[in-house]
């Protein structure tokens, strides 16, 4: 993000302002938020999905706002996401939501991605992933399952939003390793969290911490 401003919207979400921020490969950004404060903008402009009132995004070397809608799309591909709010197709059943964008942009085999996807939920204590749809799914669980889709495959970067929210605290550290690992392969992390368990993790090696304060990115 090169001179970013973006006005809030609404009440809900704050604005940035002119910010200047990179992450690069196998490195770790933790922004940390402050408890019940609104939404921020950061993951849907790192995804292109909005674009800044002032300033540039990039992507890979590429700037979102310049793409047409196939290369957007194929980069959107290399991006996974936890939502801090539901993020499910309610027409879908669990394993489909898991599978459906690792099988679209990778062209792997079905069979193994649904591998895939079982093995990490097993590291997340699910076993077997529920034939449902999400909606029938009991939250905490679905929580998980969102770790699991935001893990398959070989992604360039990976967003969390407030990852723990709802999720069981016995968890956590099971979800870092899981981040430490992927980032030794290459995968990068923007991870925006008002979780002070994060703070004392020394796994994070190759994290950079920084905090929100008003409408700045502020190193911490």
């Amino acid at each position: 993000m090169k001179g970013v401003t973006i006005r809030s919207v609404s009440s809900q979400v704050c604005g940035l302002s002119d910010i200047d921020f990179s992450l690069n490969r196998g490195e770790v950004a933790l922004i940390e938020l402050e408890e019940g404060r609104e939404h921020t903008p950061l993951a849907a402009l790192a995804q292109g999905l909005i674009n800044p009132d002032q300033g540039h995004v990039f992507f890979n070397g590429e700037d979102w706002a310049q793409m047409g809608a196939t290369r957007q799309s194929q980069n959107r591909g290399r991006i996974r996401r936890v939502f801090e709010h539901y993020g499910w197709i309610s027409n879908l059943d669990v394993m489909e939501n898991l599978c459906l964008s690792e099988c679209y942009h990778s062209g792997r085999d079905l069979k193994d991605v649904q591998e895939e996807a079982c093995g990490l939920a097993r590291r997340f204590g699910i076993d077997p992933i529920p034939d449902a749809r999400p909606t029938r799914v009991h939250n905490m669980v679905l929580r998980k399952l969102e770790w699991v889709r935001a893990f398959v495959g070989t992604p360039d970067l990976i967003i969390l939003e407030r990852p723990f929210f709802g999720a069981p605290k016995a968890d956590f550290q099971k979800l870092i390793e899981v981040v430490c690992e992927v980032t030794h392969r290459g995968v990068s992390v923007l991870w925006c969290s008002d979780d002070v368990r994060i703070k004392g993790c020394r796994e994070l090696a190759n994290a950079r911490w920084f905090r929100m304060d008003g409408e700045k990115i502020a190193v911490a």
